[in-house]
């Protein structure tokens, strides 16, 4: 912190996830970058003016720092409190592609305000679910013993397909996905910014009772864990029956 000079200083500021919709006041900056870490936002590459700005500055608990010889020293000290964290950093825009509402915990319609989607992954993958169609599951599941059935869960979709969840998986042609957390992915996909994981996690999954299945790369469903029901070839039976007598 030896030269005054503000062309010299690296303006910084972290804020609490909770508070990320302020940013969307923010985020047409292009000169910020975001990154994220246990439950904190920073961003990085602030001009003077900008720090000292109303956007800024009214973001709820912010700290702000001067950042020198990746010590970070809070604004109007002379004592550094911490090294700069080491962090994946991505443009804001990128990161928080769209303006971001005020936190609502009723809001669902995540897809509505970031553009998150999917993007090829060549991370190794192992499938956790299957995504098939009902004719082509019947005969094989039909004919399966309780033992090859037992460890896996099922849950009808749109009464012609079946999504049947765990390992190992049934010798059935369909539409493979792997887990991570709460989320189900099309094998050979993540999403574009697995930093955002967590933050994208609490705006979709409030009750944190839903598996966020990805049907596609731009494309997810809530889907109440309470409603897979153990695979058994009666409960196939007896949920496609019902099915049929409620279409009628």
């Amino acid at each position: 912190m030896a030269e005054n000079s503000s062309d010299n200083l690296n303006y910084v500021i972290e804020i609490d996830m909770a508070n990320i919709e302020y940013l969307g006041n923010i985020r047409h900056w292009d000169n910020l970058k975001f990154a994220s870490e246990s439950g904190a936002a920073w961003i990085k590459n602030i001009t003077e003016i900008q720090f000292h700005s109303a956007d800024i500055l009214s973001i709820p608990n912010i700290k702000r720092f001067i950042c020198s010889d990746n010590l970070l020293f809070p604004f109007q000290s002379v004592l550094p409190i911490k090294k700069m964290p080491n962090l994946l950093w991505v443009p804001i825009d990128k990161a928080l592609p769209l303006k971001l509402p005020k936190v609502n915990n009723n809001y669902f319609g995540i897809n509505q305000s970031l553009d998150i989607r999917l993007v090829p992954s060549n991370d190794f993958q192992e499938a956790k679910a299957l995504f098939v169609p009902i004719s082509d599951a019947s005969y094989y599941i039909c004919n399966a013993s309780s033992v090859r059935l037992n460890p896996l869960r099922w849950l009808l979709v749109d009464k012609k397909f079946a999504l049947i969840y765990g390992e190992p998986l049934l010798p059935i042609k369909g539409k493979a996905f792997w887990q991570k957390g709460p989320f189900l992915f099309p094998l050979g996909f993540k999403l574009e910014y697995t930093i955002l994981e967590s933050q994208i996690e609490n705006y979709i999954n409030i009750s944190k009772s839903h598996v966020i299945w990805w049907k596609s790369e731009s494309e997810y469903v809530l889907l109440d864990s309470v409603n897979f029901k153990p695979l058994s070839i009666a409960s196939w039976r007896q949920t496609l029956k019902v099915a049929v007598d409620e279409s009628i």
